[in-house]
């Protein structure tokens, strides 16, 4: 199999109901054996996006509330692009 100089993984982290979603780059220096499995870090930084929506200003108990619900399960099939 070919080796790619980098990849972006798409995630989904959870706290309860409540999302955060994220996109992670690994880069080939990353992925290395050195920087993995000798615990150094690499040279350039790994850059983490994440995203954690907010349907509504008064925003709590993640997909519990119906109004929040509908606005969340809108994020998740947007994200359906990344996967």
């Amino acid at each position: 199999m070919p080796t790619l100089d980098e990849i972006t993984f798409p995630g989904i982290t959870l706290v309860g109901t409540s999302p955060t979603f994220c996109k992670i780059k690994v880069t080939a220096k990353l992925s290395d054996a050195q920087a993995v499995m000798g615990g150094t870090f690499p040279a350039t930084p790994v850059v983490v996006f994440r995203h954690t929506p907010r349907p509504s200003r008064h925003y709590i108990g993640g997909m519990k509330p119906l109004e929040s619900r509908t606005t969340l399960l809108q994020y998740f099939e947007a994200f359906k692009a990344f996967v």
